[in-house]
């Protein structure tokens, strides 16, 4: 059963029923696929009207979502006692929902001021971060829609209105300063959105404590999972888009240089440029951006080099497909040439049957045509949160840079008829070691992203790394790699743990850019060779656990010299003795300690 389709965010009207259906269609299915993702709620008012909601958006995103709610009002308690739901349910992503009327009783006296509240704020959200693991989100706080005097501006009182905007911006300056374990879900900015009209819902809030209306518990869902897709690794990573009435009005072999409508004034080439705007803050955050296009590349390449309003250059580009062949044949061959998975994708066109051919064709590739109504088109890509990620790392923002130097790597590789002289002719090293507390983002980042070559799958938090970190029977281990092109950054992850006299491989994972080079031999043989360092193991564990994304690994570790002690339906268990022969290191591949100082980190 599809899911229902709301339209844009700010409009939608959502049937209640219908959605109830689709969930319960959804839970009563065996989709072994769906990822599981648990919330659970802290909270002082009444927000259970959320919940079909939230099932509904994380079904339609193919997560299988576990909701569990804390008592009314009871949020120290909740941190408290070891037995609460907090700690029974071991939720990925912790929801505090906090209102100022019930949260403060001197709320509404004359004296109250935002600064004396944060302090208190700031060591109850800390006290939830020290006995969790979780992501935790928690939210604004809706100002009041009426200042305490009207037009009148005094400083004889406190105005509640603006000490609640000044409140609100010192919660995001704590969400900032704590990035990758709290997230903000803004419900300012929600109702913005929607208005108070849409919002708030006076009636249930002095009968039951329950302030919102169906559309604002919509979008609160929506931020939510918004949050479990970056954990779960379902954030896009690829923005594939058309030419012609998508990065400019017209069609420019028709209309020219001159005659396309692209301005940054003048309705409706400053939509386009807005757009553009937009897909180059997209660019910044690490996002890969290519156009696949049915246009003669010369006239693109024009546009992009000399229109004096066109954001977008060669330069932002990590591919392209500037030709008269259908898209569907160009998508799957960017994603070959990229090394990505065809649900990284997204897909912007403003022909509807070419966006029907490829949603038809290859359905893992999501769809966004251009609005009908154009005026909605700079926020097409915001809305949905479909490239979120929890947090920026130094690797995204130099991603793009990274892909054009692979294309010289394959432009070189040309040159060679053996695989193996052009990978010795890399001047490969990696560095493997024992992860440093800067290296935890962008760690948790990979687990939460790294699909293919992923043994297991399995996603972990920043808070969940460094505890694994700091623990004497764990260990994680970041793998850095450089050639004679340049620098991949931190692209590979080994998880293990120890068991009295036996080791056991939580996780292995590489990046896709560093795929095809055997560096995973590398990893295995120098992390086992650490760790062993560190423990006496006598024995190695390891398991390969099947998605629809990762079948490439599927015989890794028999690769490795591991002998297969299981198989439940693909779910593979692998031993290792200590000291028996593996693989031989590979002859091409230098591995060093630490990075020379004059390279930089």
């Amino acid at each position: 059963m599809m899911p229902l389709n709301f339209g844009t965010i700010a409009d939608s009207v959502i049937s209640l029923p219908e959605m109830q259906e689709y969930v319960h269609s959804m839970e009563m299915s065996s989709d072994s696929l769906a990822i599981p993702i648990r919330f659970n709620f802290l909270r002082n008012v009444t927000v259970e009207g959320i919940e079909p909601y939230l099932k509904y958006h994380c079904y339609a995103s193919g997560l299988k979502p576990k909701i569990t709610f804390g008592d009314y009002g009871t949020i120290r308690q909740e941190i408290l006692d070891k037995t609460s739901h907090l700690y029974a349910t071991s939720p990925d992503i912790v929801v505090v929902s906090l209102f100022l009327e019930t949260h403060l009783p001197n709320y509404f006296q004359s004296d109250w001021r935002a600064a004396s509240v944060i302090n208190d704020l700031q060591e109850l959200f800390s006290s939830i971060a020290a006995n969790t693991n979780s992501i935790i989100a928690i939210n604004t706080f809706v100002p009041p829609f009426f200042t305490d005097f009207g037009i009148a501006n005094t400083a004889l009182s406190t105005n509640r209105y603006y000490e609640v905007l000044q409140l609100n911006q010192l919660l995001r300056s704590f969400v900032q300063a704590n990035p990758g374990r709290f997230v903000l879900i803004d419900w300012e900015r929600l109702l913005r959105l929607l208005g108070e009209g849409e919002s708030m819902d006076y009636r249930f809030w002095y009968m039951s404590k329950a302030p919102f209306k169906p559309r604002f518990l919509n979008l609160y869902a929506l931020e939510l999972v918004k949050i479990a897709k970056a954990l779960k690794g379902k954030s896009k990573k690829c923005l594939v888009l058309d030419c012609d009435n998508t990065l400019w009005g017209g069609i420019v072999g028709e209309d020219g240089i001159q005659g396309i409508k692209l301005d940054r004034h003048a309705y409706p080439g400053v939509v386009y440029y807005a757009f553009q705007q937009r897909v180059l803050n997209l660019h910044e955050r690490g996002v890969l951006i290519v156009l696949c296009s049915k246009n003669n590349e010369d006239d693109v390449w024009e546009i992009l080099d000399k229109h004096p309003s066109c954001l977008l250059k060669r330069t932002h580009l990590s591919a392209w497909r500037l030709n008269w062949e259908d898209k569907v044949t160009n998508i799957q061959s960017l994603a070959h040439d990229l090394n990505l998975g065809l649900e990284s994708f997204v897909f912007v066109d403003d022909n509807p049957s070419e966006c029907e051919v490829v949603k038809s064709m290859i359905p893992e590739v999501t769809v966004l045509r251009v609005p009908p109504r154009l005026h909605r088109y700079p926020s097409l890509l915001d809305q949905d949160g479909l490239f979120d990620t929890l947090t920026l790392s130094t690797e995204d923002r130099q991603r793009s840079e990274m892909y054009r130097a692979e294309a010289t790597r394959k432009h070189e590789q040309a040159k060679y008829e053996n695989i193996d002289d052009f990978l010795g002719s890399l001047n490969l090293s990696v560095i493997i070691h024992q992860a440093k507390p800067d290296e935890v983002p962008r760690i948790a980042q990979l687990t939460q992203k790294t699909n293919q070559f992923n043994l297991t799958t399995r996603r972990y938090s920043e808070s969940q790394i460094t505890s694994f970190c700091d623990a004497p029977d764990w260990a994680v281990l970041s793998l850095s790699v450089r050639d004679k092109f340049g620098d991949y950054g931190l692209t590979g992850v080994l998880i293990a743990k120890r068991e009295t006299d036996s080791g056991t491989i939580d996780s292995l994972l590489l990046s896709c850019r560093i795929l095809s080079k055997r560096i995973e031999v590398a990893l295995v043989l120098q992390g086992l060779d650490l760790l062993e360092q560190k423990w006496p193991v006598k024995s190695w564990y390891a398991e390969y656990i099947p998605t629809n994304k990762n079948h490439q690994v599927e015989k890794f570790w028999q690769q490795m010299g591991f002998s297969e002690l299981s198989n439940d339906n693909g779910h593979a268990r692998y031993r290792l003795v200590s000291g028996a022969p593996r693989h031989r290191p590979i002859s091409f591949i230098t591995i060093q300690e630490k990075r020379d100082e004059a390279e930089g980190a």
